[in-house]
């Protein structure tokens, strides 16, 4: 396994695995397209060979210490091998080498997978935050200091 940045070539595989996961909330591929192009965002993605498994984006606003993970998502049948907790320290590592401190992101308050995976990982609540999401429901924000060496 390795991550490495997204290419246009992987947009369609990005998108099959977000609509795949998210019920709601979904980026577009006009939206997954644009943040491959800028360069307040970082698209990465999780691959064997030439699968992607997972992929995650990073956002960055300039002379911010603060990095967001807005999106990880892994194909559904990549699940339970430790993969999410593989594409999450390679994030961080990421946005640590982009110049942040900190990571940043939000979560369904009833993904008791994602608060897992977070909270294992050295993240912690900050904030809630009512009818965050499309559906009305309600988002944790957490957040973790990303070590010097970035693991």
């Amino acid at each position: 396994m390795m991550v490495r940045p997204a290419t246009p070539a992987d947009l369609p595989t990005i998108e099959a695995i977000e609509n795949a996961v998210f019920d709601g909330d979904r980026l577009s591929r006009r939206s997954l397209r644009y943040f491959l192009t800028v360069k307040t965002s970082l698209m990465l993605v999780l691959a064997s060979s030439d699968h992607i498994r997972g992929y995650s984006l990073i956002g960055f606003r300039k002379g911010s210490l603060k990095a967001r993970l807005y999106s990880i998502a892994l194909d559904p049948a990549e699940h339970g091998r430790g993969l999410g907790r593989f594409l999450l320290h390679a994030s961080e590592r990421a946005a640590k080498a982009h110049g942040a401190d900190f990571m940043r992101l939000e979560v369904r308050t009833d993904n008791a997978a994602a608060i897992a995976l977070y909270e294992k990982n050295g993240y912690r609540v900050f904030d809630r935050i009512e009818d965050y999401y499309e559906d009305g429901g309600e988002a944790l924000r957490f957040q973790k200091p990303l070590p010097p060496d970035g693991n």
